[in-house]
């Protein structure tokens, strides 16, 4: 297929893929024939790439946004993003989403994208404001619809429906079978690519059992077992949890990352930052996490609250042991617990050794209070932290550009010198602000 100046052979190995899988192949056949495809298929298949393969040969030459991704949160956006710009296509791109400035978002339509990804709430702002002409889009795409549905975006979509009168080509990608499609979203005569898709990793389950009153040194046990350059999300059920481990992990110094509907925007982008650039192994999360969000291959996912559905677990599940590769998946469970109806049987006993404990990260993130608004690059990073004659180039991590920010992993046994190094220091003749990312 020859497309926007190159070929699926050439996305893919942008990707760093050699081949597709089954369910991927099976949505480009169906998007061959039929205009509308509902993608059923898990956490860890790869449906983000099928859906946007499926897509791009409908692209053509005219001028104005034609296609529209809608996902259910800021970190999906995000992620379906970083897709596309894997890829390296010759299109622009553009993203909205809540958090983020709206008259910035507003003065990038001053060119128009290609493609559009956003939140619903915001896409429906920018409509409603009428910044840019929607009636140009054909192909609308809506990732996680089961998840937007749940998060009650109904009234959002519906308003948005409205402004798309030429949107006659739609994919909506689902991770759950059991799902309702509105009549307003006019889905008619669809093809449905139901994946049975399963990781081809190796996924251990096992559990633990503690006194109620010691489940948070229950989970502290199960930390401290990690090894040096392995990771893990400890799940929970509400934010409230969220909160009493951070407390308990803070007094007993251990380095950590959180992620909640509950926190701003920045503090959400800077969690998943340490926690892909290593800067923290252990993210401690509720199940905006399990889904969507672009955070690195897991060894171990912890429960430390038990899943209230199949789907929920499952999804959870899937954030480790994907592909080819192996994970552990923790039940922490008090005396009281009852095994899920969802499990067959009790999973082996997860082994404790006491004497073990878990060490800090190897790396330590630096905020920097500029980006590529501010014509800030990687490479400008790259040169400004190793102009220092103690500095290597194995002591720079995972460096993430942001709009007005920037994000650069540090070796932590540099960083306390190169942090007094960098003080008054000028990047690009410009002032920044540099400090440990909290």
């Amino acid at each position: 297929m020859k497309l926007l100046n190159t070929t699926t052979e050439k996305i893919l190995e942008n990707l760093g893929f050699k081949d597709l899988n089954e369910m991927q192949k099976s949505t480009l056949d169906v998007s061959k024939k039929h205009s509308n495809i509902l993608l059923l298929a898990p956490t860890g298949s790869g449906k983000t790439v099928a859906f946007i393969l499926s897509m791009l040969p409908k692209i053509t030459n005219k001028k104005g946004i034609q296609v529209l991704i809608i996902a259910p949160t800021r970190e999906l956006v995000l992620q379906i993003e970083s897709v596309l710009k894997k890829m390296k296509l010759s299109i622009k791109i553009n993203t909205c989403y809540g958090g983020h400035s709206f008259q910035q978002e507003k003065k990038n339509f001053s060119t128009l994208p290609t493609i559009l990804i956003g939140t619903p709430g915001r896409i429906q702002d920018h409509l409603e404001r009428k910044t840019f002409d929607s009636t140009t889009i054909e192909h609308l795409i809506f990732d996680e619809f089961d998840k937007t549905l749940e998060f009650g975006f109904s009234n959002q979509i519906e308003t948005i429906m409205k402004y798309l009168p030429n949107a006659n080509s739609k994919i909506l990608a689902s991770a759950t079978k059991s799902i309702e499609i509105p009549e307003y979203i006019h889905f008619n005569d669809f093809k449905t690519v139901n994946s049975e898709f399963k990781p081809e990793g190796n996924l251990a389950l096992k559990q633990i059992f503690v006194e109620k009153e010691e489940k948070l040194d229950g989970l502290l046990s199960v930390l401290n077992q990690l090894n040096k350059n392995q990771n893990a999300i400890v799940f929970v059920n509400h934010r409230e949890a969220c909160d009493r481990i951070s407390e308990h992990l803070e007094a007993h110094k251990i380095v950590f990352a959180t992620f909640h509907g509950g926190l701003e925007q920045e503090k959400r982008e800077a969690s998943l930052t340490k926690f892909r650039n290593g800067s923290a192994q252990i993210l401690i999360a509720t199940d905006i996490a399990a889904r969507g969000i672009d955070i690195p291959e897991l060894d171990y996912v912890i429960h430390y609250q038990l899943a209230l559905q199949e789907s929920t677990f499952t999804h959870r599940n899937g954030r480790t042991a994907r592909m080819k590769a192996s994970g552990t998946s923790v039940l922490i469970r008090t005396f009281g617990d009852y095994l899920p109806p969802y499990l067959n049987e009790e999973p082996e006993t997860f082994e404790i050794n006491p004497s073990k404990t878990i060490e800090k990260p190897e790396w330590i993130t630096f905020y920097i209070g500029k980006g590529k608004k501010n014509k800030i690059s990687k490479f400008d990073l790259v040169g400004f932290f190793l102009q220092f004659d103690f500095m290597e180039k194995l002591d720079l991590g995972l460096i993430e550009v942001k709009d007005f920010n920037a994000f650069v992993a540090i070796k932590r046994a540099k960083s306390k010198q190169l942090f007094q190094a960098v003080q008054k220091k000028k990047i690009k003749s410009k002032t920044v602000k540099i400090q440990f990312s909290k």
